[in-house]
């Protein structure tokens, strides 16, 4: 079941669920109007859409801004979800209403185009129709509204009828060309030729689909190679992960290179996919130039280091060397922290954006290693921001510590929350970050101390635990703390426990991954996950210790 991406659109809906029947049908005519009017590259106000949809205003001004994309999905989950709370009868409806089906029949598409086009803007209700089954259907109002602001998408999803006697010829001939000399399966072929002829790859599989129906003697579906079997992508993959050579792969498994690409590119698709990345939208991210302005105000930021007091910038003489190493690193200026923020969230935005947009069918890798490129931006201006902070989590924490815990533990413990911290900050409320951390870490240790207690207590019975706890604790935050030197050094390391340790430790990312999540990643256990970790730690220290002496 698909979720709602604006937390705050989720809520309305809900609220929605408790009004009554007659104005709650109101607001869904209002939902649809406003979802026809949304332009994707823009950004709404929070209380601009509720307004639009409720007609109420709140008393509170909520200069939230949301953006297009994302508000295409959400309030055509709002009209989902809130069309089937009021139970519609189609056959009641004086206007006429139309199923995925008639669609389909209609305009000549597949049930995927129409798909494609509710998530660009088509909206749908969920209606009770005559057989008595509830299922998502279209008023022709609203199809023919959207057809006519999208003429360019429809005419795309459509084409597969308005192919040409010679064009049909010249799909058929290239796509046998395919199956015989490259050994391609078949959804290779239709992929192929679609980019070829700038054609939508399921126009491809029904115009070859036909024809195989049509002449039989001179089908093309037979000549085309077996698909990739589970158990030998798992091997693709596992190979290519060991730095074995696409065109080596090809060579062992008997497949085109192109297939074996293929495979390796479905892969990174469905990790891009599956991350989870939020942002705080702004106009300027919206702008044609947003990249060049975002460049230049970072550019243009006060670099000059923040005047400090001498309080502030004592370093506390009880502290192990490498906690007092943290008050090493200068404070940012007002101007720089906004311009950091600005960019953090800007390629975060840029990664969401080009997610959006991205047609798995079509996609090559360059569409991949852009968004890449963003997120390790973003990971990068984020360590830059908690690095320069880092104090902060050194004096909330010795002010939290207690008996039985050591400083580590804590400043280990605060570091995540400040992580978390620098997703959650909005900078267009007018605070500093330093404030927003600050809260955020009371509330963090008010949480965690009593548990590091009531584990330590419990733990007492063997001293050996607790020590052994306290190296653990020392060495991530010290490996934490030394991230520039790690990736200079991680060179060093194999390429499963480089990629264990960056993916970890959020070295690559705006956030770490859990244990289980890098597991699932490369196709490991858990246990060996981490096994494959304190080999790399141990290494690192190893590395480390040689270069001090």
């Amino acid at each position: 079941m698909a979720k709602y991406r604006i937390d705050s659109i989720a809520g309305l809906a809900r609220q929605m669920g408790f009004t009554p029947n007659d104005a709650r049908l109101a607001q869904l005519t209002a939902a649809e109007d406003l979802l026809h009017s949304i332009q994707p590259a823009k950004a709404y106000p929070l209380d601009f859409i509720v307004f639009k949809i409720t007609g109420y205003r709140t008393k509170d001004v909520d200069q939230t801004l949301l953006t297009g994309l994302a508000l295409q999905h959400d309030l055509g989950l709002l009209i989902e979800d809130v069309s089937e709370s009021l139970d519609l009868q189609s056959h009641l409806l004086t206007e006429p209403v139309l199923d995925i089906d008639d669609v389909c029949a209609r305009f000549s598409v597949t049930s995927k185009t129409i798909q494609r086009w509710r998530r660009k803007g088509l909206p749908g209700r969920r209606f009770i129709f005559p057989d008595g089954k509830r299922r998502v259907g279209f008023l022709v109002s609203s199809v023919e509204r959207f057809f006519a602001t999208h003429k360019d998408q429809v005419e795309r999803g459509t084409n597969f009828s308005q192919i040409s006697n010679a064009e049909r010829e010249d799909i058929v001939r290239r796509a046998r060309r395919l199956a015989v000399f490259c050994h391609c399966c078949v959804n290779e072929i239709a992929r192929r030729v679609a980019r070829r002829l700038n054609r939508s790859p399921l126009t491809i599989l029904h115009t070859l689909r036909k024809h195989d129906e049509d002449r039989p003697a001179e089908a093309v579906f037979p000549l085309a190679a077996d698909a990739i079997s589970d158990e030998d992508r798992q091997h693709i993959l596992r190979g290519y992960k060991r730095g074995v050579a696409i065109r080596s792969l090809a060579k062992r498994m008997c497949r085109p290179r192109t297939a074996v690409y293929r495979v390796i590119l479905t892969e990174r698709i469905d990790r891009v996919q599956c991350r989870k990345i939020k942002f705080i939208d702004d106009t300027l991210y919206h702008q044609p130039d947003a990249g060049e302005v975002v460049n230049t105000i970072v550019a243009n930021a006060d670099l000059a280091i923040a005047p400090v007091s001498v309080e502030a910038s004592r370093t506390p003489r009880d502290l192990p060397p490498f906690i007092a190493e943290l008050y090493a690193a200068p404070l940012l200026t007002p101007a720089r922290e906004r311009a950091l923020f600005l960019k953090f969230n800007f390629h975060k935005f840029e990664f969401v954006s080009a997610r959006l947009r991205l047609d798995p069918e079509l996609a090559r890798a360059r569409d991949l290693n852009l968004m890449e490129t963003h997120l390790r931006r973003a990971g990068s201006v984020k360590r830059e921001i908690v690095r320069t902070n880092l104090r902060l989590v050194a004096s909330v924490a010795r002010k939290h510590l207690r008996a039985g815990l050591t400083l580590s533990e804590l400043i280990s413990d605060g570091t995540i929350t400040l992580m978390r911290a620098v997703e959650g900050f909005d900078l267009h409320k007018g605070n500093r970050f330093s404030t927003y951390a600050t809260f955020a870490l009371m509330k963090g240790f008010a949480r965690s101390v009593p548990q590091m207690l009531a584990q330590r207590s419990t733990g007492r019975t063997d001293t050996g635990l607790v020590e052994i706890a306290d190296r653990r604790e020392a060495s991530r935050l010290s490996t934490f703390l030394a991230r520039d030197e790690v990736s200079q050094l991680l060179e060093s390391l194999d390429s499963d426990e480089a990629d264990v340790l960056r993916a970890h430790y959020g070295l690559d990312t705006p956030e770490p991954a859990t244990y289980d999540q890098v597991a699932e990643r490369m196709g490991l256990t858990r246990q060996r996950v981490r096994q494959i970790e304190q080999l790399a730690l141990e290494k690192l220290r190893r590395a480390m210790a040689a270069k001090v002496g």
